[in-house]
This record gives structure tokens, C-alpha cells and sequence, in this order.
């Protein structure tokens, strides 16, 4: 499959592969927003936001191949930006995801009958919503940043310019970091529509509410932290 490439640069890819599939799979921001989105909403609203997900992906790739990436990083004031940004965004969606648990303390509704009369109230997300959550999570997470300029490049080997190119060894991690992503987010939607079919009302507004405490601890975690290490 991959016979064209150099044999170092062969080596460096089959490390990436493991390294970005042990990433990918391992439970952040975009992973959450991916399994609250499709259990509530379907396997198409899922898709949508995995498809912003990705489309985040691919900038931040483009601007690490042409070295803007590395000057928003060496910015201080542009990174602290891309920060606060970032933090906020996941507060947010966070309380969103919240409300619906903490309206049925309220309200003491416990019922399966009347939770999922009240899941049915909410407003419904359309395609391109979901396409936006999916991107702007993704893109305002500075760790993603840190990600694609620090981490990325140790698989690029300049000596080997001169057989397989910078841009295209780039482009060789790109297309594998998005079909590795697309395949584990499309295997977190499977696995949460069929939950979705089988769990209760109940336990499900325990699960949104859990996965928005999280992106709540995550966004303050990023707001407060100075030192970035490389995740998805």
C-alpha cells in the first residue's frame, strides 16, 4: 500500500499510525461533543459535526505545513487569543449540555415518560449547526494547535527532501490523521446510536450532563494552564 515511499519515511508513517489511532481514541472535547450529538440527535447529526471536526483538521494541517501555525504558537498574545477562545467555547457547550439534566432536578421530572416528553421540546440542530460545533471545537482548542505544530513534524524527515518532499510528506500524515479520525468517530457514532436505541431517558440526560461536566473541567483546565502538551 505504501511501497512508493522512502523506507525511513515508511518507518516514520507506521509510528504515526499508532501514535495518532492511540489519540484519536483516547476521550476529548471533539470525541464528547461527537457521542452527545449522535445519541441525541441521530447518526446524520453526528456525521455532520465529525465532518466539521475534520474540516478543523485539515486547516490546522495547512498551517502547519506552511509554518503559520509555528507563529501563532510563538505569539503570545495570539495564543493566549486562541486560548481564551477555546476555554470559553467548551464552558459553553458544556452548560448547554448540562441544562437538560438540571431542568429535570427542577422541574422533578424522573419519570421516562415525561424526560423524553422534554428531550422532545428542545429546539432541533440542524446539519449545518452541528457541522459548526464539530469545527469550532475543534479549531478553538489550542492543544490541537500545539498538536499539529510540535508533534506532527517529528514524523517529517527533511533529510529525505529529495525523494518524497516536505508538502508531501505532510500531506501523506494529513490524509491518514482524517481517515484515522473519520473512522473512530464514525465507529464513537455507531456505538452511540445503539445505545441511544437501548437506554433509558434518564440515563441518557446523565450522560449529556457528565460529557458537558467534562468539556466544562476541560475548558477551565485550558483557561488556567500554561504549559500545552500535544492530544487531540
Amino acid at each position: 500500500m505504501f511501497d512508493f515511499l522512502p523506507a525511513a519515511f515508511l518507518d516514520a508513517v507506521i509510528l504515526f499510525i499508532f501514535a495518532e489511532a492511540l489519540l484519536c481514541i483516547s476521550p476529548g472535547p471533539a470525541v464528547l461533543l461527537t457521542i452527545s450529538q449522535s445519541m441525541k440527535r441521530g447518526f446524520a447529526t453526528g456525521m455532520w459535526g465529525t465532518m466539521g471536526i475534520l474540516a478543523a483538521n485539515t486547516i490546522y494541517f495547512t498551517l502547519s505545513a506552511i509554518g503559520v501555525g509555528a507563529l501563532l504558537i510563538a505569539s503570545v498574545t495570539l495564543f493566549t487569543i486562541v486560548k481564551y477562545i477555546g476555554a470559553a467555547y467548551l464552558i459553553v457547550m458544556g452548560i448547554q449540555m448540562l441544562i437538560p439534566l438540571v431542568k429535570s432536578w427542577f422541574n422533578k421530572v424522573d419519570n421516562d415518560e415525561g424526560l423524553n416528553e422534554m428531550l422532545a421540546q428542545e429546539p432541533p440542530v440542524s446539519g449545518g449547526s452541528a457541522f459548526t460545533k464539530g469545527f469550532v471545537i475543534q479549531a478553538s482548542n489550542p492543544k490541537n494547535l500545539v498538536f499539529f505544530v510540535a508533534f506532527l513534524p517529528q514524523f517529517v524527515i527533511p533529510e529525505l527532501a529529495a525523494e518524497i518532499s516536505l508538502t508531501a510528506q505532510f500531506s501523506v500524515l494529513a490524509v491518514i490523521s482524517v481517515l484515522i479520525e473519520f473512522f473512530v468517530l464514525i465507529a464513537y457514532i455507531g456505538l452511540s446510536v445503539k445505545l441511544a436505541k437501548w437506554i433509558k431517558a434518564k440515563v441518557m440526560l446523565w450522560i449529556d450532563g457528565t460529557a458537558g461536566a467534562f468539556l466544562m473541567l476541560i475548558g477551565v483546565g485550558l483557561a488556567t494552564m500554561k504549559k500545552f502538551s500535544a492530544a487531540h
